[in-house]
């Protein structure tokens, strides 16, 4: 497989009936918020698709920015969730890294890498819009799942939640933003015993710790987002401005990422055959889980 994204902004005049192959996008006109959410059908993971449609997501509303007058954008909020029943994703493609390790294909891996880069710094910096966003976490984010969310303005968390680094599992580390968000909202210290212990924490736990917003408890998450977007323009301008100075005081640069990223992949590279055979386990494992909920929840 080429892992390399084609870019295909959706049309302005089409918004807000958009769609994506992995991901359901709805906009709510009261609140002005846009909601992106990850698709229950759909691989638990970042597969290329998927990350490749977080970026179309960002280019289309750049394109929608751009054809109206600025004052009139539509949209305030950007949210993203997911319709998956206990998992809001499991991080990178294991299955990807463990193909591309076998073979030796490093510019594949590479590639995979800094293509979930980009999505995620365009995340980190609001799309580059007039816009607060907002990760809403139900269920397990582990890995780039729980990176993808750290790279939002703010997070709002389940009170059962799963929130964790286990990449040291497999003798890597995080290598898709979690040193530089969790070293920023929580200093070194921790962010190292975040990604080194592998431990996995509520989201009760993470609330408590700092790195959670807001606390919903189970059940009630997308009714604690819609209230906590609920309010005037003063409420708007108030949340934007918290946004802006946390993204001014510590700013996250594309070259950061990217160099990080790096270390990660070489990392990967000098991983043994036990570590890759406990990657096809957690992709067996994720695969069962997801199958199972989907039962469940069909049923």
């Amino acid at each position: 497989m080429e892992l390399r994204l084609v870019i295909r902004p959706r049309e302005p005049a089409e918004f807000p009936g958009w769609s994506f192959p992995t991901l359901d996008v709805e906009f709510d006109g009261a609140s002005r918020a846009f909601w992106m959410f990850y698709k229950a059908d759909t691989p638990p993971c970042f597969t290329l698709q998927t990350i490749n449609d977080i970026v179309d997501v960002r280019e289309s509303l750049r394109a929608l920015f751009r054809a109206a007058d600025p004052e009139a954008f539509p949209v305030r909020y950007f949210v993203m969730a997911s319709r998956r029943s206990g998992i809001f994703n499991l991080g990178g493609d294991l299955a990807t890294f463990a193909d591309s390790i076998r073979k030796g294909s490093r510019a594949a891996f590479r590639r995979y890498g800094h293509a979930a880069i980009d999505g995620l710094y365009g995340l980190t910096q609001g799309f580059g819009l007039p816009i607060v966003t907002l990760a809403l976490v139900q269920g397990d984010a582990l890995g780039g799942g729980l990176e993808a969310a750290l790279a939002e303005d703010f997070l709002i968390a389940e009170r059962g939640a799963k929130l964790g680094m286990p990449e040291v599992a497999f003798n890597t580390f995080p290598g898709m933003g979690a040193a530089s968000t969790l070293t920023r909202r929580m200093g070194a210290a921790w962010a190292e015993e975040v990604m080194m212990s592998g431990k996995v924490f509520s989201g009760a736990e993470m609330h408590e710790q700092g790195l959670v917003d807001v606390l919903a408890e189970d059940g009630d998450g997308v009714a604690c987002a819609n209230k906590w977007i609920a309010g005037d323009e003063s409420r708007f301008s108030d949340l934007r401005s918290v946004a802006q100075s946390r993204r001014a005081c510590l700013p996250i640069s594309y070259e950061e990422l990217i160099a990080v990223n790096d270390q990660w992949g070489e990392c990967c590279y000098s991983v043994g055959p036990a570590d890759i055979r406990h990657m096809d386990r957690l992709v067996s494992a994720q695969r069962k889980k997801t199958q199972a909920r989907n039962k469940t929840t069909s049923s």
